[in-house]
């Protein structure tokens, strides 16, 4: 197959997956509205149109939500109505208004107030839990401090768990009461023993973990790009103190760069997917600098293999790791790596504009027949 055949089906390739992703992700935003922010409000003459997940400092529902609400923030209250269930995380969680749907809140805090009604179930979790409102469902409260009010009014059956708890004898429980020890029990996977593991032994057991992990990465990046990792390998032996600075300067500009992404509500999820990124590649420039360590080490015997070289630097990592006062020769191997790859994603990329922006050389007859 020729070069321009298989760069148009990678091109239909990539085009394709991106017309699914494409599609898949408008879906999700048009299901589901999301908002980020210091403080988000649902003003009272606001009625919002489908499921609603926030996520702020503040968060306050006092108008409508025509779906499920999602909140998570220091403190999250609702004053208004919610036409489905609610699941709400903060500092406090306060319910004023209406859930037609379950509550499902945890929190510092955690207070269905006197007027609130909820008509599924309620799990609330947190500090202080009380409940004041009326309730529809079954009801289950966790806390530190439980206290049911005389004003409440739960149409189905309570189970109750805390280290302080107050049921007052005015307020309408339908159902059974029930209060559980919530320290009792066994603990998760409490019948499985583990075995004893010398101290000795966790050193070293750690490094071969790593070893093996640092293997398996740069076994992916070998098999699936095997010429881009030798020119990896050739920038950082060629010039590495050039590659090293490179992997510098980048490693400066990526803070900026979340930094930049994370002003704007737009750019927060894009500042979280970079810092991911960031540490990514700082793991994929580790191994790239050992596999650029491993080859210039065999060279220096005029042996050249990659498997070789990516085995033997990944021992050198796993040996300075192991060893006080050397492991910053890991940071040194990962910025040489990190300049590296720079480098040769750099000149793979002019390569490619030169390939595209090259014309044929025109035919000039001498006129001989």
């Amino acid at each position: 197959m020729s070069y321009s055949a298989q760069r148009s089906g990678r091109l239909a390739v990539l085009v394709i997956v991106g017309l699914l992703c494409l599609s898949s992700s408008i879906g999700v935003v048009h299901a589901q509205d999301q908002r980020t922010g210091g403080s988000i409000t649902i003003g009272p003459d606001e009625t919002h149109d489908g499921d609603l997940e926030v996520t702020a400092g503040t968060v306050l529902v006092a108008g409508s939500v025509d779906g499920d609400l999602t909140a998570t923030g220091g403190s999250v209250t609702v004053t208004g109505d919610v036409a489905g269930d609610v699941t709400a995380t903060g500092g406090s969680v306060i319910l004023e208004g209406t859930v037609d749907g379950d509550l499902t809140a945890t929190g510092g805090d955690v207070h269905v107030r006197d007027g609130a009604t909820v008509g599924g179930v309620v799990e609330a979790t947190g500090g202080a839990v009380t409940v004041d409102g009326t309730i529809d469902g079954a009801t289950r409260l966790d806390g530190e401090s439980v206290t049911v009010g005389p004003t409440a009014t739960i149409g189905d059956d309570l189970t109750y768990s805390g280290d302080e708890t107050a049921i007052s004898d005015e307020a309408e429980i339908t159902g059974e009461i029930t209060e559980t020890d919530r320290n009792a029990g066994p603990a998760p996977f409490s019948d499985v023993s583990l075995p004893d593991i010398p101290d000795g032994a966790v050193t070293p057991l750690l490094n071969v973990y790593l070893f093996l992990a640092n293997f398996l990465l740069g076994a992916i990046v070998l098999v699936v790009a095997p010429r881009f990792s030798d020119r990896v390998a050739d920038r950082g032996i060629e010039r590495p103190i050039v590659s090293g600075g490179v992997g510098v300067a980048t490693l400066i500009g990526i803070p900026f760069i979340i930094g930049a992404l994370a002003l704007s509500i737009v750019g927060i999820p894009l500042a979280f997917i970079a810092s991911y990124g960031s540490v990514f590649l700082l793991w994929v420039g580790l191994v790239y600098g050992a596999f650029v360590l491993g080859t210039w080490g065999l060279s220096v015997f005029e042996y050249s293999h990659r498997w070789g070289g990516l085995a033997l630097g990944l021992a050198v990592v796993s040996l300075a790791n192991a060893l006080p006062y050397v492991s910053v020769l890991l940071v040194v191997i990962a910025l040489l790596g990190v300049g590296a790859v720079i480098r040769a994603l750099y000149e793979w990329r002019v390569t490619s504009d030169d390939k595209q922006g090259a014309t044929p050389m025109p035919v000039v007859s001498d006129g001989a027949s």
